[in-house]
C-alpha cells in the first residue's frame, strides 16, 4: 500500500445509503425528482393490498402530478404500515427510538429496485431522457447515463457488457413488441411506430440495470 498506516490519505467505510435516499437517486437520476422544500406529507404510489392486515383502515390517496416525485423524506408515515419500499431498505421503527440504522442486504431489495412501480416509471423517463439528448451513439448515450447516475463515465468492460445487453434486449423486442408495450405500459394515444417502440423498451431495460446495480445505491 501507498501509505499502510492511513497517516496521509483518508478514507472511509463502503455503506448502502439510506431508504428515502435510494429513492431520491432513482428520481434524480431520471429526470423526475421534485426538488421543493417544505410543505405537506405526499402520498407516492405503492402496491396494493399494504393495509389489508392492519388494525384500521387507512386511505392512500396516490399523489398526483410533481407531488408524486417529491423527495422520500416527505413520504406520509404511517407507523403500522409504513411505505413497503422504504421498509425494504430498513427504514426504522417509528414505535421505538432509533439511535442508529441498521443496514440488510436481502434478495427481496434487488427485487424491489427491479419491479418496484417507482422505479420502472423512473427507468422508463430515464430511457426517453437520453434517447432525446444530444448524442450521437449508443456510446455517447451509455456515458450520460453514467454520468447522470453514476457521477462517473462508464469504463470500458462496463460499456462492452451493457452495450450487448442493449442489442440483446433489441432483437428480444423485435421479436416480441407485445413485451415492449408492456414493459413501457403504452397508452391507446401512444403513436410510436415500431422501431422507436423497439428503441424505448430496450433502452428502459437497460436504465433498469443501471438502476439496480450495487454502485447505485452505495455511498464509496
Amino acid at each position: 500500500d501507498i501509505d499502510a498506516p492511513n497517516r496521509l490519505l483518508a478514507r472511509q467505510n463502503r455503506l448502502r445509503v439510506n431508504s428515502e435516499i435510494i429513492r431520491d437517486l432513482v428520481l434524480c437520476s431520471s429526470g423526475l425528482l421534485t426538488d421543493d422544500i417544505g410543505g405537506r406529507s405526499v402520498y407516492p404510489p405503492q402496491p396494493d393490498g399494504v393495509y389489508a392486515f392492519t388494525q384500521n383502515k387507512k386511505n392512500w390517496r396516490t399523489s398526483k402530478g410533481g407531488d408524486r416525485y417529491r423527495r422520500g423524506m416527505y413520504t406520509f408515515f404511517y407507523r403500522s404500515a409504513p411505505h413497503p419500499f422504504l421498509t425494504t431498505f430498513d427504514t426504522p421503527n417509528f414505535q421505538t427510538t432509533c439511535t442508529r440504522r441498521l443496514r440488510s442486504n436481502t434478495p427481496l431489495q434487488s427485487l424491489t429496485m427491479a419491479n418496484d412501480q417507482m422505479v420502472l416509471e423512473a427507468a422508463r423517463t430515464f430511457a426517453l431522457r437520453l434517447l432525446a439528448a444530444n448524442t450521437a451513439s449508443d456510446t455517447e448515450r451509455l456515458d450520460l447515463a453514467y454520468a447522470s447516475s453514476m457521477l462517473r463515465r462508464c469504463r470500458a468492460e462496463e460499456r462492452a457488457t451493457l452495450l450487448n445487453y442493449l442489442q440483446q434486449q433489441r432483437e428480444s423486442f423485435a421479436s416480441d413488441e407485445s413485451a415492449a408495450i408492456e414493459l413501457l405500459e403504452m397508452r391507446d394515444d401512444d403513436t410510436a411506430t415500431a422501431a422507436e417502440l423497439v428503441e424505448r423498451a430496450a433502452w428502459t431495460s437497460l436504465c433498469r440495470v443501471i438502476l439496480n446495480l450495487d454502485e447505485f445505491v452505495t455511498r464509496n
